[in-house]
């Protein structure tokens, strides 16, 4: 056979097939295993933008490479994105529980993709609800919104947000390449950050750099050496003997050796003598490093300096590379590169980058073991500052990039064995201080507070007096900081003061910094500024200060809302020359108070927020006490004082450095600070990441600069003005080994009013706990206005009484409390055996169990034939007691009959179609509805407003002609008369209501019934009305009867005596 061999034969039918094979799709002549089921659903969904992903990741991968990436990758708000405008956590977090539920373990974006759910919301920065109703062809397209988006709304130029702006023709911009262009300005920033440790050394660049310059000499002056070296020699001699040697084999340059001898070496003279004879020695005092090295640089007299610690090891001609560099280009700043390598052999990494002149920001600075000073560099920036005994190093080579570019040299020259490095240096346990400043590294952080920020500068300036300067400083979290920054600017203007809103982010994700562009955008007064790094909350507020104008300065958490005028009270406050600093009251969203101060245990110790987990009640005329110290999270200060303090100390990372800044303040001047109960802030806690990273190191700092020097122990008054006393303090459990001087020292409290029974009516403590949210989706409900009613009543009764709304059913601080008063609504309660309970059944009776009643002391229910119905089935004593009103409130002099609304109904939808409503719109009769959620259920010409302020309804309810009224059918059939009722007849109105057992006998002829659409249209449009519901004399006489028998300070009585019999029963003391 003639012609190609066959493996040549082969080789050419083996290309054409697997060309055939690309042309067809096919892969491999082996069928290929399906794919994962969740990989398949990424891989086929057109939404799963890999391109969009490898941007972000910095990686081009396969779309199924991608997806498996993506997959792998932890939940969280550093994942990369699966489409520019899906963001997972975000999509997750806006679920409904039953969704949420269903969604279980599965990726967000996979559950998305799979159930379809294309009107969820996808992203903060797309409106997905407002594109849907805007683009009613996009709720039926296949992907939904953001399918839809991408290929209908971008041609088209629709709107995607309420915030990006149209062009001349009303066409508005891609949101998709406006996220783009933030991620690229993003990448911009972090490209300024160095890589401190790469994985890979380019051999080849060495060689050809060693190359060049391998017939560069250097220069040498007969007066004087080169190069000036000094060397830590450490506390180990075989490091110390190995770095020395290291150094007496450079030659071709002329050097000197100055030795900082710590005086803990046994063979220092010996291995001196052996290589380097000539060398001087510096001895370290009190093993302060720094003022030794200062007192080496003063003895040396080199043209150049470089630095060299124990257990380094120097590359042959190393210092002749550097110095002929140096010489040549007249290079103030020389660095070359530093290998080091893992204990016995582990991964090898490679210190290669540097940084522009003046860009240094970070922690991440260059290495000094690295550099070659010019001498008249260290002359210009000085030498190691004696201020900062820990990362003094640091400190070095920031000043110094400051002043000078780092001329980088592609060649290893200094060696590092991680534990050789770290023996050599450790002290021994018994000469260790108790805190090291070598364990410190936010000694760096100080150092960039020094040199980052120019304090004199700051100091000069003019600051406006009319104007508030809040910092916000944020780190991975956009959401969050929206809605600091929405309620802060809503507060510009209030009471006179300007406000200034600064944000500073702190190194967040690319994601999270566009949504801090989209506020920019949305807000274009407010200040923002990307950092590429995380400061942590000291330094970055620290370094937002130079952008105030205000005189007044608020350093405010971005986990905060606040209310439009709570400026007032902390302006008001500082205008007490003797008030040094202010804070807001901190409140958890659940209601409780998350900080009222700063509390100091009379034992000494770490410092606790005081009032903690009490309920806002507790924190009653606050504003009296003088606190030695106050919390970071909305704390005010005059802008002078925070510039002559040079801000929060930096040494402490995310933790005890409000504490410490309010300490080194007194010390600045005489004066105290003060708590703003009427300015609320609602602290909602986030987590930001490695935010309690350094929690003990900053409780051992705050504990060596401060215990025994400035420790105020104020906590014993503290809570006696409360009413408590401090009988003891204890430590939570510790974990074994933990330092217990770092955990906390919580006082032991007893109330001081607590007294034996032994009265017709003592003083109580109650605890109402009401249904309804905390704060303002809470003001919607009417169980938070009843709730209030009944404890000014209780008050009235000289009780003291605290509100506890549902996140707080089971607050940490009840077992202070001597009676849980239970308005059973929507929420259950567990009854604890520390109080008294009595569970008053006002609504949704069919959602209470057996268990749950039998569990309280006593069970009072707003139903007469309930209670003893229920008495009856379960075997327990259910007393009645009527829902109540408020006298001063509702009642006929409030306005005059007939001069409001014909017809007048109050209350929300509940999301359902409320008959008496519907009806009353269907039947055209002249309706007026307050209250949310009615646009899908009637004609928006009948909604007046979705919120109606409880003072008011009393003048609505007397003005109208007619009050509309009904029940959820539970209660309704099982005699539970609404609240309305006793408000309405107490304000002397006319009421038409479903109907209920009981209504005549209570209300008399002022309540109707409707049974039919015809009774309702019949009875609000009588041509006298009065001949059905009664003259005003009779309906006055009805209200009277209301405000006798069913006021609330009636009830206040009655729950009063139940209390009593309830505590002797029990024993309670």
């Amino acid at each position: 056979m003639t012609g190609e061999p066959r493996s040549s034969i082969r080789r050419l039918a083996g290309r054409g097939k697997r060309a055939l094979r690309r042309r067809l799709g096919v892969t491999s002549d082996v069928p290929r295993p399906p794919l994962e089921p969740d990989v398949a659903t990424l891989v086929e969904s057109s939404l799963f933008d890999h391109e969009w992903y490898a941007r972000q990741t910095g990686v081009q991968r396969s779309r199924e490479a991608s997806a498996r990436h993506y997959l792998a990758e932890p939940r969280g708000v550093l994942r990369a994105h699966p489409h520019p405008l899906f963001d997972p956590e975000f999509y997750a977090d806006a679920l409904p529980d039953d969704l949420v539920e269903a969604m279980d373990e599965t990726d967000p974006f996979v559950f998305y993709l799979r159930r379809r759910t294309w009107r969820r919301v996808t992203h903060p920065l797309f409106d997905t609800k407002g594109y849907l109703r805007r683009n009613k062809d996009a709720r039926q397209y296949a992907g939904g919104a953001l399918a839809h988006y991408a290929a209908v709304g971008v041609p088209a130029g629709l709107q995607p947000n309420d915030w990006l702006a149209a062009d001349a023709e009303g066409r508005f911009p891609d949101l998709r390449a406006w996220l783009a262009d933030r991620h690229e300005e993003w990448a911009k920033r972090a490209a300024d950050i160095p890589t401190v440790w790469r994985r890979r050394f380019d051999d080849a660049q060495a060689e050809r750099f060693t190359q060049t310059w391998a017939d560069v000499s250097v220069p040498r002056d007969p007066d004087r050496p080169t190069v000036s070296v000094i060397l830590d020699a450490g506390l180990d001699d075989a490091a110390f003997a190995a770095t020395l040697s290291s150094v007496a084999r450079q030659d071709d340059v002329t050097w000197e050796l100055v030795v900082v001898d710590r005086g803990r070496l046994s063979t220092l003279a010996e291995a001196l003598a052996e290589h380097a004879p000539g060398a001087s020695v510096v001895e370290a005092v009190d093993d302060d490093l720094p003022e030794a090295l200062n007192r080496a640089v003063d003895t040396a007299s080199g043209r150049f300096v470089a630095f060299v610690r124990s257990g380094d090891i120097w590359s042959p001609g190393r210092l002749r590379l550097m110095a002929a560099v140096a010489e040549r280009e007249s290079a103030p700043l020389v660095a070359d590169v530093l290998a080091r390598t893992s204990p016995e052999g582990g991964a090898r990494r490679y210190a290669v980058d540097g940084h522009p002149a003046g860009a240094l920001s970070s922690r991440h600075a260059i290495d000094l073991a690295r550099l070659l000073f010019s001498r008249a560099l260290l002359d210009e920036v000085g030498t190691f500052d004696p201020a900062i005994p820990g990362e003094w190093d640091f400190d070095l080579v920031l000043r110094a990039s400051q002043a000078a570019k780092v001329r980088l040299i592609p060649v290893i020259g200094v060696e590092r064995e991680r534990g050789i490095r770290v023996t050599a240096h450790r002290l021994p346990p018994a000469l260790r201080p108790p805190v090291d400043p070598a364990g410190v590294p936010t000694w760096a952080d100080v150092a960039l507070n020094r040199r980052l920020i120019d304090w004199a500068e700051l100091a000069g300036r003019e600051q406006d007096p009319e104007t508030v300067s809040v910092i916000i400083p944020t780190f991975h979290d956009g959401r969050m900081t929206a809605g600091a920054v929405e309620s802060v600017l809503a507060s510009d203007g209030v009471g006179g003061i300007r406000v200034q809103c600064i944000v500073w982010d702190n190194g967040s994700v690319a994601t999270v910094s566009a949504e801090l562009d989209a506020l920019k955008i949305r807000f274009p007064e407010i200040v923002l500024v990307h950092s590429p790094v995380n400061h942590g909350f000291a330094l970055g507020n620290n370094l937002a200060l130079p952008y105030a104008v205000g005189a007044t300065v608020v350093f405010l958490n971005n986990d905060t809302t606040v209310e439009p005028d709570w400026l007032l009270p902390l302006r008001e406050m500082l205008a007490d020359p003797g008030v040094l600093a202010a804070q807001s009251l901190l409140i958890y969203p659940t209601g409780a108070v998350q900080s009222g101060g700063v509390a100091f245990p009379s034992t000494g110790g770490i410092p606790h927020a005081f009032l903690r987990g009490f309920p806002v009640e507790d924190a009653r005329g606050i504003e009296q006490l003088e606190f030695a110290a106050l919390t970071g999270a909305a704390l005010a200060l005059r802008h002078a004082d925070v510039v002559a303090l040079h801000g929060f100390d930096p040494i402490f990372r995310n933790g005890m450095e409000d504490v410490d800044l309010c300490l080194r303040l007194r010390e600045l001047r005489n004066g105290t600070f003060r708590v703003a109960g009427g300015s609320p802030v609602v602290h909602h806690e986030s987590r930001s990441q490695g935010r309690y990273d350094s929690h003990l190191l900053n409780r051992r700092l705050y504990l060596d600069r401060w215990a025994g020097v400035a420790e105020p122990r104020d906590d014993v008054r503290l809570w006696a003005s409360r009413g408590f006393r401090v009988i003891d303090h204890e430590l939570p459990q510790a974990a074994p080994g933990a330092r217990r001087d770092t955990l906390e020292p919580r006082p032991v409290l007893v109330r001081e009013s607590k007294l034996l029974v032994r009265e017709s009516a003592p003083r109580l403590r109650w605890a109402i706990k009401n249904p309804a949210p905390a704060g303002k989706d809470g003001e919607h409900w009417g169980d938070t206005h009843f709730a209030r009613a009944v404890a000014a009543a209780l008050r009235e009764l000289d009780q003291e009484v605290v509100i506890d709304a549902r996140g707080e059913f089971d607050r940490s601080t009840s077992r202070h409390d001597d009676v849980a008063l239970v308005l059973r609504g929507l929420a259950p309660f567990m009854p604890s055996y520390e109080q008294v309970s009595i569970g008053w059944v006002i609504s949704h009776p069919e959602m209470l169990s057996w268990s749950e009643a039998s569990s309280y002391d006593r069970l009072v229910a707003a139903s007469v034939p309930w209670a003893e119905d229920t008495s009856r089935r379960w075997g327990i004593r259910v007393d009645p007691l009527l829902q109540a009103t408020d006298p001063t409130s509702f009642h006929p002099d409030r306005g005059i009959p007939d001069s409001g609304h014909p017809v007048i109904f109050v209350g929300g939808s509940r999301d359902v179609a409320r008959p008496i409503v519907t009806d009353a719109a269907a039947a055209r009769l002249p309706l007026s509805v307050y209250g949310h959620g009615w646009r899908p259920f009637i004609d928006k010409r009948f909604i007046k407003a979705e919120y109606l302020p409880n003072a008011e309804l009393g003048e609505f309810y007397r003005r109208a002609g007619v009050v509309l009224n009904d029940h959820w059918q539970e209660m309704r059939e099982q005699g539970f008369l609404s609240n309305r009722l006793f408000d309405a007849v107490a304000s002397g109105a006319r009421v038409i209501t479903d109907d209920v057992a009981g209504l005549r006998d209570v209300f008399g002829s002022s309540v109707q019934v409707y049974r039919t659409p015809e009774d309702l249209t019949r009875l609000s449009s009588l041509a006298d009305p009065d001949a059905v519901f009664g003259s005003d004399e009779e309906r006055r006489a009805a209200a009277a009867t209301i405000h006798r028998e069913h006021s609330f300070l009636a009830r206040g009585r009655q729950l009063l005596e139940i209390a009593v019999e309830e505590r002797r029963r029990r024993g309670f003391a």
